[in-house]
């Protein structure tokens, strides 16, 4: 290749869009998995009264954080449901909504309807 012309544009290797995370989507993911993992480590959140107090603060914390999808982590509250990491299935469920979600935006700009 001469000096002065233009280079071949290589691509590597595809990376998938749902695997590429911006910070809030990072930052959110990461404080779920710690509820989750403090409700797993901490003894004291066994007790009925004690692990209500911090289920119904996680509750209200993803509520704040993925609006109505937030209302999956009610299932918290049901007996014996403490051992499903439900945090993080909360969001889960937000980050693949949320793609799906602006996906359909682009395809939507991408393929106009003629009329």
């Amino acid at each position: 290749m001469g000096f002065g012309q233009p280079r071949k544009k290589t691509r590597g290797p595809r990376v998938p869009q749902y695997f590429v995370f911006t910070e809030i989507e990072l930052l959110s993911l990461i404080f779920c998995v710690i509820l989750d993992v403090i409700e797993y480590a901490a003894v004291v959140l066994t007790m009925p009264v004690v692990g209500d107090v911090f289920d119904v603060v996680g509750i209200l914390v993803c509520f704040a954080m993925f609006r109505w999808i937030g209302l999956v982590s009610l299932v918290e509250l049901v007996p014996g449901a403490d051992v499903l990491p439900i945090f993080i299935i909360t969001w889960l469920m937000w980050y693949f909504l949320k793609k799906q979600k602006k996906r359909g935006e682009l395809m939507s700009r991408i393929v106009k309807p003629s009329k």
